[in-house]
């Protein structure tokens, strides 16, 4: 499972925080490509253009699956 939260460090706003099954069920409901988000998930350097100044902050990570007791 992966959790993506996109956030303003401006203002301290929150615009999105969801767990998700996988990085393409992500891709899908953000309207990016797979590769986008699998650079997302696995860079922690920012790209150039996430330098600009009211670029959101865009984090996903992975988080540990429950396990289920029977």
């Amino acid at each position: 499972m992966y959790n993506c939260k996109i956030y303003h460090t401006i203002g301290d706003m929150t615009l999105h925080n969801k767990d998700y099954k996988c990085l393409k069920d992500i891709s899908e409901d953000l309207g990016l490509t797979y590769q986008q988000v699998a650079d997302l998930s696995s860079r922690k350097e920012k790209k150039k253009y996430q330098q600009f100044k009211f670029f959101p902050e865009i984090k996903i990570t992975k988080i540990q699956n429950e396990i289920k007791s029977e």
